[in-house]
């Protein structure tokens, strides 16, 4: 692999997506040089945001998921509260400056699936009281009030009536919409009803790879208009049209593999974390000679400013939640590499401090407070 850029930093960077917190389920931790995200690598990589997911397969049974999300949640204050003056749990933007101050990385917890809430807008009250400020609202299959980007026959329009509701709590209660995994009608029917800006916390550009996980021009525009921001997802499946096409013919049976694991194992989320690694490692070998580099990252970063404005871009890695990255990139140490890459395609220093770090914070700030 391409040795990884070891310039310094201009500034901090803010990440909105990784998905660690499974891994701490196996038995990794916030020091474990094995994951991608891990608290040596956040600091020589000047991360000084990393939004936290904790995620829940769309498989997981109806009655337990809420508490699974509990579990998660737990798993991540335990984590944290072994490392206090590296990392904190930040709630609000005045957590994030005191961080700043201090040296700390700011954690930001977020939920992966509406199925979290159970359906019960009590339990997004109770995820909020809990520290979550954003929710991802869909996975890879739709719910009973939100529909999937996967979904081909979808059996209502975006959103439920419940689903709306959900958006106006989510904006009563100051949590960010995570409109990434939604189909294209259901961020038509967020965008109408939010009264705040949203983000695609890991999500591309579907004109440059053309995959449901992608986002149209019209949806960028509008995500965009309402003040929010895209966060780049770093997985070569939603970088590059070659790739992804191999993809499905080398690699499409190990999806529907994983898809049935997970089933089976049921309400067991150690038994489901454990199961990704191995996955990850036959993708891998599946496709390693179908490699994408870092350019292609800063290809859908440069067509999303160039569309609507270096303002409504950023980072969202997916880092720890995906089963290949581009080449030279293995852990969060790689954002040097897309910094020079900005830099050499010719970002200013303004643009680049936006992307990597303020447009986040404005969104937050709006609606975290």
């Amino acid at each position: 692999m391409k040795k990884q850029v070891p310039a310094a930093v201009a500034s901090s960077i803010c990440d909105l997506h990784c998905d660690t917190i499974g891994l701490w389920l196996t038995g990794s931790h916030l020091n474990d040089i094995r994951a991608q995200v891990n608290l040596p690598y956040l600091k020589e990589a000047g991360v000084g945001v990393q939004v936290f997911a904790c995620y829940l397969p769309p498989s997981f049974p109806p009655g337990h998921r809420f508490q699974a999300v509990e579990k998660l949640i737990d798993t991540f204050e335990a984590e944290l509260a072994r490392y206090p003056q590296q990392i904190v749990h930040c709630r609000n933007s005045e957590d994030i400056e005191v961080a700043q101050a201090k040296g700390q990385v700011a954690a930001i917890l977020a939920v992966e699936n509406g199925n979290a809430i159970e359906a019960d807008l009590k339990n997004l009250e109770k995820l909020h009281q809990r520290g979550v400020r954003l929710m991802t609202i869909i996975h890879a299959a739709s719910n009973e009030w939100c529909i999937s980007c996967n979904d081909v026959h979808p059996s209502f329009d975006g959103l439920s009536d419940f689903g709306v509701e959900v958006i106006k709590a989510m904006n009563d209660l100051g949590m960010i919409i995570d409109l990434s995994h939604s189909h294209d009608r259901t961020v038509v029917q967020v965008l109408k009803h939010s009264r705040q800006p949203v983000v695609a916390s890991h999500s591309n550009a579907w004109s440059l790879c053309r995959v449901p996980r992608n986002l149209k021009n019209e949806l960028i525009a509008a995500i965009a208009q309402g003040g929010g921001v895209i966060g780049a997802n770093l997985f070569p499946g939603f970088l590059d049209s070659a790739y992804s096409r191999a993809l499905e013919k080398r690699a499409g049976d190990l999806f529907v593999e994983l898809n049935k694991m997970e089933t089976a194992a049921g309400a067991d989320l150690a038994r489901i974390a454990q199961l990704f690694p191995e996955f990850c490692q036959r993708l891998r070998t599946a496709m390693q000679t179908q490699a994408v580099g870092v350019e292609r990252y800063v290809d859908h970063i440069q067509y999303i400013a160039d569309l609507v404005g270096s303002e409504h871009v950023a980072f969202g890695s997916d880092f720890d939640g995906v089963a290949d990255l581009p080449a030279g990139i293995d852990d969060c140490r790689g954002f040097a590499m897309v910094l020079e890459e900005m830099r050499q395609r010719g970002f200013s220093s303004v643009e680049i401090e936006a992307i990597s770090w303020s447009n986040f914070i404005r969104v937050f700030n709006a609606v975290c407070g």
